[in-house]
């Protein structure tokens, strides 16, 4: 069995997260077997993601640290350049109410009826999948009207790498 400091990702993170999975069952014991393994789950029950570049998901988790904010789950896919935020579900309207619409490449909101890959309680060494801040340490969600003005002024103050780069 996983021990939570072995794990990277303690119980409670990975009961919550996997929750969110089709098969919470079958993908609690995948990550006994295999704590590497990425796993699908569905948006818009336990929470909703707000996906953005990896500059400005970086520019933004310094804003809400340094403004004192709590901070919720965030995942980063390197690879692909992208950070995700959770938030709670629903809350897209709030969201684009504040940031306005995606035009473009500015972000990618997952809500209800999405999927977002998840890596594993503990991703293998050199995984471009890795959480940055970790289910089951505190509040698992970040509150999704902070995580916009955080956003909004990381956009203003971050110049864009490229225009194929975007979220």
């Amino acid at each position: 069995m996983l021990r939570e400091q072995d794990a990277g990702v303690n119980q409670a993170g990975i009961a919550w997260i996997s929750a969110a999975t089709r098969d919470p069952r079958d993908t609690r014991y995948t990550w006994l077997t295999n704590p590497g393994a990425r796993r699908a789950a569905d948006t818009g029950r336990l929470f909703d993601a707000v996906v953005v570049r990896a500059d400005l998901g970086r520019a933004v988790l310094a804003l809400l640290v340094a403004a004192g904010a709590p901070v919720g789950t965030v995942i980063a896919e390197e690879h692909a350049g992208k950070w995700a935020y959770l938030v709670g579900p629903g809350s897209a309207e709030a969201w684009q109410g504040a940031v306005g619409p995606a035009k473009g490449t500015r972000y990618h909101y997952v809500g209800h009826g999405g999927c977002l890959t998840l890596p594993g309680p503990r991703p293998h060494p050199g995984s471009s999948m890795t959480w940055i801040i970790r289910p089951g340490l505190g509040t698992n969600l970040t509150c999704v009207t902070t995580l916009a003005d955080a956003y909004l002024t990381a956009e203003a103050d971050t110049p864009r790498a490229c225009a194929s780069g975007g979220a």
